[in-house]
């Protein structure tokens, strides 16, 4: 073996060990038989789709921001400090003395700072990231809701298609069957070539058809485990479960019905009430700037210059016998020198340590503080005005979603009714055209009908089954849909 297929061998085998822990995760999700069941998928996707884990995120990010506000009302406290080369002329930070000489200077502090007022916007704050925090946990459960909804869709498309191809692919079969025949009728002379030539064509209709159904398929099995976020693969098979027919299970609840109950129940009605109630929470939030602070700060210092020295004590210096006039008369004309003791303090000073420095120059102070808004460029007033906007903004949120959920249910239920109404007609029309088509083609063996009009009652009765077809599975989204807002099981 040469190094090339060497090198080709292990990437073949790298390539299938990367594969395989996706491959197995995908076994695993699917029931161990890697074939996917609806209720499989929905769950699968829940917890693995890329829009429900972004939403994940930002409920994450709000509960960050709650933690935050709560923390907000504990003391503040920081430390700060410094260390330098000074040369030339600067004050000593000791003795304040101004000097002329190179030396080294260090100081630190530590603040404290504890709000006790402030127009309890602390309070609203954390009241309003509380409720946007139980927004978002809605808002995921919704992006839940609304992937389920994408799996429901794609998973029926698969199901449609599928059937779709069972129907091409026996339309497909009639169609060989009869052009067969006809062929051996075309050789003992019976027909004509024409009669060939039509069939041909509509064999290769018939292909077409169960081409375009098997594409259909295989969008809707891609668009699946695109919200499933696994990789695509040909081994992604699903459960083909039994659909009751529309006839066997016709619509009972009523619209109105099914809006009640989504109102207390859908997580994304819950989530635009929260944020509305979130809004005004931020409102007072905005208010409380109008009201004065008030604040607890304490705090501690000390520094060091290493051109400060340590007294160590006092020394007593005899200078010998001073000189000194002393004068007898108020003229000052008889005088006399006498001598005194000259005796004089010396100062003994020593290195001063810093650690000891630190500690003698240490300074302390606690008070309270006041703070009075009286102008700030109308920077509250603004604020206000922006929190009523969003107030508002958060209540035609909410009257949207709530008329967005009606329209959708509304929709849902007269499309159900409707499917219903079409799956009816077109069971009639399919039994009739069946009949139709099936004496057709005695009559075409016969000879008594030509290709050309065999064609047209049969593809009358193709499009009788297509249409029953999509009226039962239409039919079967639509009632999954009030199911849904109903709370109910999705699965069949």
């Amino acid at each position: 073996m040469n190094k090339l297929s060497k090198r080709a061998l292990v990437l073949a085998l790298g390539l299938s060990l990367c594969t395989f822990p996706a491959a197995f995760a995908q076994q695993q999700a699917a029931g161990g038989d890697g074939t996917w069941s609806l209720e499989e998928a929905i769950n699968y996707a829940k917890a693995n789709n890329l829009q429900v884990r972004q939403n994940s995120l930002n409920r994450d990010l709000d509960r960050a921001d709650l933690n935050q506000s709560k923390f907000s009302r504990l003391p503040t406290i920081n430390a700060n400090g410094s260390y330098s080369f000074n040369t030339g002329s600067f004050q000593d930070p000791v003795t304040f003395n101004l000097t002329t000489q190179n030396a080294r200077t260090a100081n630190g502090q530590i603040n404290a700072n504890l709000p006790l007022f402030s127009g309890f916007q602390q309070v609203n704050q954390i009241k309003q990231n509380s409720l946007a925090l139980e927004a978002s946990e809605q808002e995921y459960l919704s992006a839940q809701n609304d992937v389920t909804i994408q799996v429901v869709t794609a998973y029926l498309n698969i199901l449609f298609a599928n059937e779709q191809m069972s129907i091409s692919e026996l339309q497909r079969g009639l169609t060989e069957q009869q052009l067969n025949r006809t062929r051996i009728l075309f050789k003992a002379g019976s027909v004509a070539e024409n009669a060939i030539l039509d069939l041909e064509s509509q064999f290769a209709t018939d292909e077409l058809n169960y081409i375009t159904a098997q594409n259909q398929r295989d969008i809707a099995r891609l668009s699946l485990m695109q919200l499933l976020n696994i990789p695509t693969s040909e081994a992604f098979q699903i459960e083909i479960p039994q659909i009751p027919e529309p006839d066997e299970a016709p619509v009972i609840v009523d619209g109105n019905q099914v809006y009640d109950i989504a109102l207390q129940t859908q997580p994304a009605i819950r989530a635009v009430d929260l944020r509305l109630r979130s809004s005004e929470k931020g409102l007072d939030v905005a208010k409380g700037a109008y009201f004065p602070r008030l604040s607890l700060f304490a705090g501690a210092g000390s520094r060091y210059a290493n051109t400060s020295k340590r007294l160590l004590g006092i020394e007593t210096v005899d200078n010998g016998l001073s000189p000194q006039v002393v004068y007898y008369d108020a003229a000052g004309t008889r005088s006399e020198t006498l001598y005194f003791p000259d005796i004089s303090a010396r100062r003994l000073e020593g290195d001063y340590p810093f650690f000891r420095q630190f500690d003698d120059n240490l300074s302390t102070q606690v008070g309270l503080s006041l703070q009075i808004p009286i102008l700030n460029g109308f920077q509250t007033r603004i604020g206000v005005q922006r929190a009523k906007i969003s107030q508002q903004n958060a209540q035609l949120n909410a009257d949207i979603a709530r008329n967005n959920l009606r329209q959708t249910i509304e929709q849902a239920y007269v499309d159900a009714i409707a499917a219903q109404k079409r799956y009816a007609a077109s069971k009639e029309q399919v039994i009739a055209s069946e009949k139709n088509f099936r004496n057709a083609e005695l009559r075409l063996n016969s000879g008594i009908i030509n290709t050309v009009d065999f064609n047209v009652i049969a593809n009358t009765y193709r499009s009788a089954q297509s249409s029953l077809n999509q009226a039962k599975y239409d039919y079967t989204f639509k009632l999954k849909v009030l199911d849904f807002y109903q709370g109910k099981d999705l699965s069949f």
